[in-house]
């Protein structure tokens, strides 16, 4: 009777075991998903930042040349499209926290606790 016992306190260790085992492994992959869904979404976001990035600069010579030539001194253009990016980067740099800092941590705490 006490070989009975022992062999299903055995079991029950062995059963605990496994279910940790199989609980840290779940945990694992939850953890490898979030991470590798919240790295995608930041990628695909600097993706389409880099290719913004490129087209503003193409329209912001094209707008620079058009101001010029209006003007009739190119580099006046290129004058005032730099003065309005510099008005732009000042605002942004003003605003920051509220505007960037803080709705990028939202993203990825979302992307983690999801």
């Amino acid at each position: 009777m006490q070989s009975t016992t022992i062999e299903h306190i055995e079991t029950l260790v062995s059963k605990a075991g496994d279910l940790a085992e199989t609980k840290a492994e779940l945990w694992k992959l939850k953890a490898v998903g979030k991470i590798s869904e919240t790295v995608s979404s930041i990628i695909s976001i600097m993706a389409i930042v880099i290719l913004a990035g490129v087209a503003l600069t193409i329209l912001s010579f094209g707008g620079a040349y058009w101001i010029g030539v209006k003007l009739g001194n190119v580099a006046y253009g290129f004058f005032i499209v730099g003065g309005f990016y510099a008005l732009v980067g000042l605002f942004i740099f003003a605003f920051r926290k509220s505007w960037i800092k803080k709705p990028l941590s939202n993203l990825i705490i979302d992307k983690i606790a999801k």
